[in-house]
């Protein structure tokens, strides 16, 4: 699905999207690193002594100056780098904007494409309620999850930069971190597993929150005639009231792993105080790392956050992808042959149909046979439920008939074009079904 809703151009984009992601970070962990060598110009410890590597060598940054000149060039330098990297988390910030926008487009009009192109049959066996639901309230929440998803790409580009300058100051320190990063994301996918089952409890329950309100708008009249209102209002009440248990309980376990999470980024950052003390490391060494630590945190807990989120969107995602995919559902009509108009008149021969959802009345029509002659008026009479609207649904194709055949002109319907069909027909439903647009439209 998220290939389908980035499309070809979109994911063109998503390199821009890491290569700023990489390069904002490495500014940042650049200036960051710029503070060994300011702050051994302010505690007097020029040498380079308790240092090895990339941190000797930062430490030696501008040391061609007099102390005063390189103490301002090293603080232009590491604000320069700081304005620079937010200019370009900026410009990050506003194409992920543009990818997203296009990707919540794509997806709602390719839900509307589904709904537009799928046979009738679907509409026939499936909820009102389901449908309208994944289109206004399950496309926007996957909308949320391709959000989530390029919040991850720039989260985990900068995680990757300043965990590489975090190994370049101290490769014993940084093994320490990655050791307990990992045992954070253990227990922080663990624990989000949880989340699929209640996200899926509240996808149903708005699906069943939507059907009630379908039915308080299309069965008004009959609600008020019988003296319905009150049954009718603790029904839509207890289907809310579904709604809001089942996202209080998602709510509650997403809410608990944030907190947690902050426990053990706080355990994993004295861990490393503790180590370096131990391990007798440098003061401006020793402050940077803690620094581009602090600096990696919120990337780390972003990508656990998003993982949670996606976690929680699971059964909103399950639900947009089941809609449009197109495997199990009816196709819509096919035919080639042209069609000018009708000259002699339709023929009905033995013509049954069923419908197979549960919930209609079983065989409808038994070997129908009858002509409907070109030129005349030709009415259909029976009782509720004897298959009027089923002919008419036949005739226009929003059904395929299970036996039989219908002739039209002696041509069977089936091979006419189903477009040139009914570009020739004029249908006046009993529901009323009010169309934007004008009557030339």
């Amino acid at each position: 699905m998220l290939r389908q809703a980035l499309g070809r151009r979109q994911i063109g984009l998503l390199p821009i999207v890491v290569a700023l992601g990489l390069a904002s970070a490495a500014l940042e962990g650049f200036g960051i690193g710029l503070v060994i060598p300011l702050l051994g110009i302010i505690m007097g410890q020029g040498d380079t002594a308790g240092m090895a590597g990339f941190s000797a060598l930062l430490q030696k940054v501008g040391a061609g100056l007099g102390e005063r000149e390189r103490l301002i060039a090293i603080s232009a330098a590491i604000l320069g780098s700081i304005l620079l990297k937010n200019l370009l988390a900026f410009a990050n910030s506003v194409l992920t904007a543009h990818i997203y926008g296009k990707a919540s487009q794509a997806i709602r009009g390719a839900l509307a494409g589904r709904l537009l192109s799928v046979g009738y049959p679907f509409f026939l066996k499936e909820s009102p309620g389901r449908l309208l639901n994944i289109i206004s309230n399950e496309s926007w929440r996957a909308s949320d999850a391709i959000q989530a998803m390029l919040g991850s790409i720039v989260s985990a580009s900068a995680a990757v930069i300043l965990l590489g300058f975090l190994l370049l100051l101290s490769w014993q320190m940084t093994l320490l971190v990655m050791l307990g990063l990992a045992l954070v994301q253990a227990a922080h996918m663990a624990l989000s597993a949880h989340l699929r089952a209640p996200s899926r409890s509240v996808a149903a329950r708005n699906s069943a929150l939507a059907s009630r309100m379908l039915h308080l708008v299309h069965a008004g009249r009959l609600i008020r005639i019988f003296g319905q209102e009150a049954r009718e209002k603790a029904a839509f009440e207890t289907a809310s009231d579904g709604v809001r248990r089942a996202a209080f309980q998602l709510s509650n376990r997403q809410g608990a792993l944030a907190p947690l999470t902050e426990v053990l980024h706080a355990m994993l950052f004295l861990a490393v105080v503790i180590g370096a003390w131990l391990a007798g490391l440098s003061f401006p060494l020793v402050a940077a790392f803690l620094i581009l630590l602090y600096r990696l945190q919120p990337h780390v807990r972003a990508l656990q956050m998003a993982w949670s989120q996606l976690q929680g969107l699971s059964g909103s995602l399950e639900e947009v992808s089941w809609l449009l995919d197109p495997e199990g559902k009816p196709a819509p009509p096919q035919g080639s042959r042209p069609f000018a108009g009708l000259n002699d008149g339709i023929a009905f021969q033995s013509v049954s149909f069923s419908y197979a959802n549960e919930e209609q009345r079983a065989a409808v029509l038994h070997a129908a046979s009858f002509d409907i002659r070109s030129g005349r008026s030709t009415a259909l009479i029976g009782r509720s439920g004897a298959g009027k609207t089923t002919i008419v649904n036949l005739l226009c194709r929003f059904v395929e008939p299970d036996g039989g055949s219908i002739l039209v002109d002696g041509a069977p319907l089936g091979e006419i074009d189903p477009v040139a069909w009914r570009a020739h027909i004029a249908l006046a439903s009993q529901e009323l079904e009010l169309v934007d647009g004008t009557i030339l439209d």
